[in-house]
């Protein structure tokens, strides 16, 4: 399945491209004005109240979902996929990854006859970066098994890198969950698939522990990802200091003159 992804290679070489996550920052910027922008949207960012007109214009737009997991149900996923797929346009490539869980996304979409009409490329996650971990650039290649990671900015960013895109914006990507309480973690207050969330996974447990942990594997990743890459962070509340600040106005600004 991952061969398919050798037309992607380099395919936006010269171009840049915005990544959209749900952190609470991105309701504070005019997203409207990336319509004629490429953007990847992550996860449930169809939930947006711009989503449509974002993803319109004369421009690549991609929709990018992490592998599932536990402790969702099958039930939530496919309830998820459902609404998901009445929102995301026709002409909107997806890239829906996959790993070793049994019921995974490419099994739900199978048995419940999802997205049969829309343009799906998928990934396979399975290598660890953990502590003796090397950077490799076949462990980023989307024709291979590419990282595991713990959120989906850093698969998107895998994808963009892959695509050859020159210039890569981040926007919603904040990183600031132990800052602020659990209906304030996004842009929105609930998704479909995330109910009782926090208590369903760490069953008492210290959540800022899990959360400091899984947060420092992923920063190493954002590390090695910007070597020879130009990624910028245009959320100015985030916690996401791996990348230089980039003011989005002045961007779209500069781009015009």
């Amino acid at each position: 399945m991952v061969a398919k992804n050798i037309e992607l290679e380099d395919k936006h070489k010269g171009q840049r491209c915005f990544l959209l996550g749900s952190g609470p920052s991105i309701k504070q910027e005019n997203l409207k004005v990336l319509k004629n922008e490429i953007v990847f949207a992550l996860n449930n960012f169809y939930v947006h109240p711009d989503f449509q007109e974002i993803m319109s214009g004369d421009v690549e737009k991609y929709y990018m979902t992490a592998p599932i997991h536990l402790p969702q149900t099958e039930q939530e996923w496919k309830d998820w996929f459902e609404d998901m797929e009445q929102y995301i346009p026709k002409h909107t490539k997806i890239l829906f990854g996959l790993n070793t869980y049994k019921n995974n996304t490419r099994y739900i979409l199978n048995k419940y006859e999802l997205f049969n009409n829309h343009q799906v490329n998928w990934y396979y996650t399975g290598i660890n970066t953990g502590e003796y971990y090397s950077f490799n650039k076949k462990d980023i290649k989307m024709t291979n098994m590419i990282w595991n990671a713990n959120t989906i900015s850093i698969y998107a960013l895998i994808s963009a890198i892959y695509m050859g895109f020159d210039e890569i914006y981040l926007l919603g990507i904040d990183h600031n969950y132990v800052c602020n309480q659990g209906n304030q973690w996004r842009f929105y207050k609930e998704g479909l698939h995330q109910k009782n969330e926090i208590s369903r996974t760490m069953k008492g447990k210290s959540y800022n522990q899990h959360t400091f942990a899984a947060t420092g594997k992923i920063f190493k990743q954002y590390q090695m990802l910007l070597e020879k890459n130009k990624i910028y962070n245009c959320s100015n509340t985030s916690l996401l200091d791996i990348f230089e600040y980039a003011n989005l106005e002045k961007i779209l600004k500069k781009s015009v003159n």
